[in-house]
This record gives C-alpha cells, structure tokens and sequence, in this order.
C-alpha cells in the first residue's frame, strides 16, 4: 500500500493542513469565541456595575424616606438589597449559566417573563426616543436650524 506523500506531514504520516480542509478553522472560530465571550464578559460586569450604582440610589432614597415614612423606607431598602444581589448573582456567574437562568425562569414563569420583556422593551424604546435629538422647542414650533446642514440651503428651499 503505497501513500501519497503530498497528503500527509513529513515524518508523521499525519494528513496535510491544507486552507480550507476545516483544522485552520476552528482555530479562527476558537479566536471568535474568545472574543466574544471577553466583550460579554466586559458588559456583563458593567451592567452588574450599573446595577449596584442604581441600587446604592434607591438605598439612599430610603435612608431619606425613613424620617416620613418607616414602612415604605422598609420596602425600597428591601428593593435595593435585591437589586444588589441581583448585580452580585450576574457578576459572579458566567454567561451561560446566566442563560439557562433566564430560560428556566422562562419556563417556570412564562406570563411573567413576557411581561417583563415587554416592560424592558418598553423602557428602552422610551429611553431611546428621550435621548435622540428633537426639532422642536417647548411650545411645539420646529427649531428653523434643526438639521440645517449647509448654512442656508433648508431656508432657500422653502422660498421656492
């Protein structure tokens, strides 16, 4: 039985790695991998950071509530220390464990998580339209330099 000796490594007898015969790949799909999962790992950590910050907020809020009202301080306190256990849990687990957490979460408690993915759309469909620039002033009237790109060209468009 004879081998061809362009398909195999020299000395092996190992086939060839040749572009495209798929082992180059997968160490460009690990890199990708890797990749990914660092930047979601970078965003899963300032999500839990941001989460901690929004939860040090609502703490201080009920610290100032406490002098008004004893039992609604008692319930924003108890809101705060959920939301930090919440940025505690996502900090220490990693992405997928925090997948299957939604997903179990989702099947356990499917009209909840509807629920709650509407509100989050919502919520962030309400912070988008606040954040993107507008043309109009308080009472109603377009601001005449609002996207005036080129000096005058909007303005002598409208005479004619």
């Amino acid at each position: 039985m004879t081998t061809n000796a362009s398909n195999t490594t020299p000395g092996t007898g190992q086939p060839a790695r040749r572009p495209g015969n798929g082992q180059d790949k997968s160490g460009i799909v690990s890199g990708i991998q890797e990749t990914v999962a660092n930047r979601v790992d970078k965003g899963k950590t300032k999500a839990a950071d941001g989460l901690g910050s929004i939860a040090d907020v609502i703490h201080q809020a009920g610290d100032g509530l406490r002098s008004e009202n004893e039992a609604l301080a008692s319930v924003v306190d108890s809101a705060s220390t959920q939301l930090r256990r919440f940025a505690d849990h996502i900090r220490t687990r990693g992405v997928a464990d925090l997948m299957d957490d939604v997903a179990a979460f989702g099947r356990r408690r499917p009209t909840v998580f509807i629920g709650g993915a509407l509100l989050i759309g919502l919520g962030l469909a309400r912070f988008l339209k606040s954040s993107a620039p507008s043309g109009y002033d308080d009472q109603g009237y377009v601001d005449p330099g609002y996207g005036d790109r080129g000096g005058a060209a909007f303005s002598d468009a409208a005479q004619y």
